[in-house]
């Protein structure tokens, strides 16, 4: 019986023993020596199991990136743009200490990153400890907390802290020209998804396109079987021939069509005009769940420094961008965007674009 006390005892002893080790060589307890040595002590090694990421500035704005089954969500109700994030999980996996932080700069470095840095948590499915290479107790849980400061003078590093250590250093990725905090915003309009359309084509029920320079040239499309599409024009007549590569070329496109920035400045008068008056086109999707996607397309005017009293001709020809206009998505006028023509070429093409040519 003793025998048996004395061997749980010692397997008791070295069991924690164990433990310690492993959570020592877990955590940061002191970065004192050559940077060199945990350069990589900022680097997120898996990004795969990153689930939330929470970005905030001294001045109370703020993001909550979380991923779900069907992608990252921004703020719970917005989609993140995966691009975006794609490029924020490659910089946080390398992150690396340059170099520290000359000791004469410290104090005020430090200052300076505690009135006006940014912070980002990073929360991660980990166990509470691994033993013999087995992972116990998973769950989620916050792993690091930086604190980003200002870049440095050449515009290819910043002053960071990592909560847990004594005073900041000097990071950076390798490879990447830049600093790493400008990928950290903590505005949710720099994460937001610019995604128009993100349907393939074979989950296309429908797609109407309606043509307000030429009633006429306004068509539809509808799905007639795998892959297959019957056009019709504006009076819903069926046409019997149409060009099938130019239609299928273009439905595919609609995999993945994005709008290039947000409109963040225009007067509420503006912005009445435009919706009154430019409305040049309205491309309405729906796919085979009946989800319903529409883009409106109005024009964008522009100032060529023509004198319109000189040449009226060319002012009322070229007066508004024949490169961008502005796109309203699912009526939300209040997230008016600009789309560039090049990306939407095919789906501003008008009907007789598809009519079967007789060679």
């Amino acid at each position: 019986m003793k025998k048996n006390v004395i061997w749980l005892i010692v397997a008791g002893v070295l069991i924690m023993a164990s433990l310690a080790m492993v959570l020592y060589k877990n955590n940061v307890f002191s970065l004192d020596g050559d940077p060199q040595e945990f350069s990589g002590v900022f680097a997120v090694k898996d990004t795969n199991n990153i689930t939330k990421i929470f970005v905030a500035d001294m001045q109370g704005a703020h993001v909550l990136l979380k991923r779900t089954p069907q992608g990252w969500t921004l703020n719970d109700t917005l989609t993140a743009s995966s691009h975006y994030i794609e490029s924020v999980m490659g910089k946080l996996c390398n992150i690396t200490v340059r170099e520290p932080v000359p000791r004469t700069a410290v104090v005020n470095i430090s200052k300076r990153i505690a009135a006006g840095g940014t912070k980002v948590e990073i929360y991660q499915m980990l166990p509470k400890f691994t033993l013999f290479g087995h992972p116990f107790f998973v769950k989620e849980r916050l792993s690091k907390v930086y604190y980003f400061g200002p870049e440095t003078q050449d515009n290819m590093g910043n002053y960071a802290l990592l909560e847990g250590m004594d005073e900041p250093y000097i990071v950076n990725v390798p490879g990447f020209r830049g600093y790493i905090s400008a990928q950290f915003s903590p505005y949710a309009e720099d994460w937001e998804s610019h995604a128009v359309f993100s349907t393939k084509i074979t989950r296309i029920e429908s797609v109407v396109f309606t043509d307000f320079d030429n009633r006429n040239e306004s068509f539809a499309v509808k799905k007639a079987g795998t892959r297959f599409f019957e056009l019709y024009n504006i009076d819903n007549n069926r046409l019997e021939q149409y060009d099938t590569t130019k239609l299928l070329d273009m439905l595919a496109e609609f995999r993945n069509l994005n709008f290039e920035t947000f409109v963040e400045q225009m007067s509420p008068e503006s912005k009445d005009s435009i919706l009154n008056n430019n409305l040049f086109r309205i491309i309405t999707l729906i796919d085979i769940n009946g989800e319903k996607t529409e883009l409106r397309l109005y024009r964008l005017p522009q100032d060529d420094g023509i004198d319109p009293d000189e040449n009226s001709a060319i002012i009322t020809e070229y007066q508004f961008s024949r490169d961008r206009c502005y796109g309203v998505l699912n009526g939300n006028t209040a997230k008016m965007c600009y789309l560039q023509f090049y990306h939407f070429e095919r789906q501003l093409q008008p009907l007789s674009y598809f009519k079967y040519q007789p060679q």
